[in-house]
């Protein structure tokens, strides 16, 4: 849950409002992990200061056959407060009103269906935000937040107009940072930047533009995520491709396919530069991602006709940041 600026006694109101509305859930364990849940959240929000910016996290083992979680409060930044109070970025979520002031300004999100949650919190804080252009405005956003960068003026009625007006976002001029990490405005690349609504234009747009009938922020975001594992699928090719021209000239490797042994060694010795890796791979994907220091790219999907080289070598792909034979070091 986020809390947006309430009092602690509002805060607490609107959490046993949902923990009442809890009991129509049907599944008793299910019901009694709610309970649980907005119970702690409410004596926890009790303690927080009138007017405070905190996420209130429960985590519990669902599996547990009593499951009894604990709550932990993340106060918001001086940044992450001001994008949110300041009205600059637009949270989209689950919104309630204090129960007895339903006209307060003040606000809280609450993202409770299972995986959602955590989903929302990986989003807000570490969401890589897509350009989306609609007839009328330019937005930055991830699935959850977003921020308006200008207005559109002039109609866009041909591909060349189209990309012109790509051609002029920038950084901070006028994209928008959405990032609760640091001031992160992105920059245009070949796969975040979609045109969302009705647009009738002359030709068919270049590769780099995305168009995707609809102004729904959710099918937006699953569309840019759907071009970003394509990019994704074509770069692991290309880096394959090279590999195996490596492999061709006899060429110590920079490169290496196929073999979560040889990844494991390069990650363990601190070689691996950046890794193209299937969804799959759970528990790699996690040990990164807790770790930070590799470029980490996940490729989603169960659709392997679409994988090309990638789905043949294995599903993982790897560079060093030298080259390096790992077959020397126990691999």
């Amino acid at each position: 849950a986020l809390s947006c600026g309430m009092t602690a006694a509002d805060l607490a109101a609107t959490l046993e409002k949902l923990k009442e509305s809890s009991k129509s859930i049907g599944a008793h364990k299910r019901r009694q992990l709610y309970w649980d849940a907005y119970t702690k959240l409410a004596s926890k929000a009790n303690n927080l200061a009138d007017g405070t910016y905190a996420f209130l996290k429960y985590s519990a083992d669902v599996n547990a056959d009593s499951p009894e979680g604990v709550v932990e409060v993340v106060e918001l930044t001086k940044r992450q407060r001001g994008l949110v109070s300041g009205g600059s970025v637009d949270v989209m979520g689950p919104k309630f009103k204090p129960p007895e002031d339903p006209s307060s300004k003040t606000v809280l999100y609450a993202w409770s269906e299972e995986g959602k949650a955590q989903a929302a919190w990986d989003d807000l804080m570490h969401g890589e935000p897509v350009i989306y252009i609609t007839p009328e405005s330019v937005w930055v956003g991830t699935r959850h937040k977003r921020a308006l960068c200008k207005n559109v003026g002039s109609p866009l009625k041909t591909a060349k107009d189209v990309e012109k007006f790509v051609g002029e976002l920038k950084p901070d001029a006028p994209l928008k940072s959405v990032s609760f990490v640091g001031n992160d405005p992105p920059t245009v690349n070949d796969y975040n930047v979609v045109l969302a609504g009705a647009f009738k234009l002359d030709a068919p747009l270049p590769e780099s533009v995305g168009h995707v009938n609809t102004t729904s922020v959710t099918e937006i975001y699953d569309y840019f995520t759907e071009r970003k594992n394509g990019n994704l699928i074509v770069e692991a090719n290309r880096m394959i491709s090279s590999m195996l021209a490596d492999i061709g000239k006899g060429l110590t490797p920079l490169i290496y396919a196929s073999s979560t042994k040889e990844a494991a060694v390069a990650y363990k010795s601190a070689l691996m530069k950046r890794v193209f890796v299937h969804e799959s791979m759970g528990k790699f994907i996690k040990v990164a991602t807790a770790d930070g220091s590799v470029e980490l790219n996940v490729i989603r999907g169960s659709d392997e006709s679409k994988f090309g080289l990638f789905g043949e070598y294995g599903k993982i792909v790897f560079e060093c940041f030298y080259r390096v034979d790992l077959a020397t070091m126990g691999a």
